[in-house]
């Protein structure tokens, strides 16, 4: 019998067997990793497939466990096992591509002195995402994953004394921070490998013991702006590091994307660039959930409604048959028709290119409602290169639905793809900020990215309000709101404390989740400013059952 490394409930990792160990597969090929094909090296406790697990139909509740979502097999799935591959992207060394390939059962990573990525002082290929049957793999804010991975560290990869990113967590999208970043650093000289959380350091351990080998790596994260990590490092049977921190900020907006690959600065003062490579295999990604993901359905964008817009197909890279090109004017828009058999809450993920240099806002509607309003399509590097923007929480009507992207400026949307929808039939419920009852405060719509229409700004006072009627039961609320300063706005959520620290701008939009138990039928949440401050601009709340 296969073994691998299971964090039980309580958050211990043991080695055990597979079987009977509260480990679910999503039931899919993605999900059952070949062992053989991409198992662990012997004496490994790192997972290599799927044996005597619970499988369940989308949505469907399971007992609590680490649900395998992810298993890909290089020799099998290839780079199709990521949403997307930066080889080369500037271009610069054509002679060495690709330098991202599988050999056998691994992925392998080059990297020569002469590769430049687009910003010209840094070097970078990297694979990105996590696709499968299909689909991207979400990670969303509240959420818990592990992520496993073994990886090869020559000897001619080396630590740096500026950055060398051997693997990342970051949104989708260009110019964005990384919220967790694995990084090969030298401290006082001497080389190490290092996980750095929310510009926290986790840990470390000394890299050169562990090159030229095969080791294990395990990150656990439970992601937010007060999240936590926890960090395992295996040589073989030998635990090198174990390490977790809490509250720390690994969340910034839309998902979480992990990355893998070699992206390093050319700043090094140590003299240690040189040619080199990496090689990772037997990737897998579990969700601590108590049900099986719903499935997710595809709607492309040339057989969708379009006005003012054409089907294109001269950009490689896309889905289906074409993309939408829509015209460079405020009101074009694709609508697509998307059935419900019952009323639930969906995640809606577009797929587009923006070869430009500016951001390209669309106003996203269902039926006739704003979700999203001037939600930012950013820059991808190519009209060839295609991104994601992912909206979670989007409650959908029993029946059919529509879903429109509207371009809300002079430039017009992006090139889109395909929309993408996971719907959770009778899950969770959104509120609004606007429609509830507001004390000492206003309704606004001066920021963008807010849902609905507008946001509740609240007057700088102690004991302003918000006050939602909800319908229970209720096991946590999720509130989504903005804080433009600097300064942490805390407030009470029927009576507990909870803080709202800055998201950066106003128009930039973060969520906290909070426990809160309440029953069945009509109850009310309330959320209170506790400082002279007020609270911060709150766009909706939404309730888990």
């Amino acid at each position: 019998m296969r073994r691998r490394a299971v964090l039980t409930a309580g958050g211990a990792l043991v080695a055990g067997a597979l079987a009977g160990n509260g480990v679910a597969s999503a039931g899919s090929s993605w999900a059952n990793g070949a062992a053989g094909a991409g198992g662990a090296s012997a004496g490994s406790e790192m997972a290599t497939g799927v044996e005597g697990v619970a499988e369940g139909v989308g949505g469907q509740a399971v007992a609590a466990a680490w649900q395998l979502r992810w298993s890909p097999v290089p020799s099998v799935h290839g780079l199709g096992a990521f949403e997307g591959v930066e080889d080369d992207r500037a271009d610069s060394h054509p002679a060495g591509q690709p330098h991202i390939f599988v050999v056998g059962d691994t992925y392998r990573f080059n990297m020569h002195m002469v590769d430049r990525d687009t910003m010209t002082d840094r070097q970078r290929q990297e694979v990105r995402g996590m696709s499968a049957n299909g689909g991207n793999v979400i990670i969303n804010n509240g959420e818990r994953w592990l992520l496993t991975h073994q990886m090869y560290i020559p000897a001619s990869l080396k630590a740096t004394t500026s950055f060398t990113h051997i693997m990342q967590t970051k949104m989708p999208g260009t110019g964005t921070l990384p919220m967790i970043v694995m990084s090969l650093r030298r401290h006082s000289g001497v080389q190490k490998i290092e996980l750095v959380a929310g510009g926290v350091t986790v840990g470390t351990a000394d890299l050169v013991p562990l090159q030229n080998k095969w080791i294990d790596v395990e990150l656990d994260m439970t992601v937010g702006n007060t999240g936590s990590v926890r960090w395992v490092l295996r040589d073989g049977a030998t635990t090198v590091i174990d390490v977790s921190r809490s509250n720390v900020d690994i969340w910034l907006d839309d998902r979480v994307r992990p990355k893998w690959g070699i992206y390093r600065s050319l700043g090094d003062t140590s003299g240690s660039l040189q040619d080199c490579y990496m090689l990772t295999r037997n990737h897998h990604a579990y969700e601590w959930s108590d049900t099986q993901p719903p499935g997710k359905t595809r709607y492309e964008a040339e057989s969708a409604a379009i006005s003012q817009g054409v089907v294109e197909s001269n950009h490689t890279g896309y889905t289906g048959t074409g993309f939408v090109n829509l015209d460079n004017i405020v009101g074009s828009y694709v609508q697509w028709p998307v059935p419900a058999t019952a009323a639930g809450t969906a995640t809606l993920t577009f797929r587009y290119a923006n070869g430009t240099t500016a951001d390209r806002p669309m106003d996203i509607t269902v039926n006739g409602t704003v979700v999203a309003n001037d939600l930012a399509f950013l820059p991808t590097p190519a009209w060839n290169d295609w991104d994601t923007r992912t909206l979670s929480g989007i409650s959908l009507a029993a029946g059919t639905n529509l879903i429109r992207a509207t371009s809300a400026s002079s430039a017009g949307g992006p090139n889109l793809d395909h929309l993408e929808v996971q719907l959770t039939p009778g899950s969770n419920t959104g509120y609004q900020a606007e429609s509830a009852t507001i004390s000492q405060g206003v309704v606004e719509s001066n920021h963008a990215g807010f849902t609905g229409t507008g946001f509740v700004n609240l007057d700088n006072v102690v004991g302003s309000y918000v006050d939602f009627a909800i319908t229970g039961p209720c096991s946590q609320v999720t509130i989504r709101y903005a804080n433009g300063t600097t300064t942490n706005r805390p407030m009470t959520v029927n009576g507990t404390t909870v803080n709202f620290p800055g998201t950066g701008a106003w128009t930039t939009w973060n969520t906290v989740s909070v426990p809160l138990s309440l029953g069945a039928g009509a109850q009310s949440v309330r959320l209170t400013s506790t400082t002279v401050n007020g609270g911060p601009n709150l766009d909706r709340i939404t309730i888990t059952p």
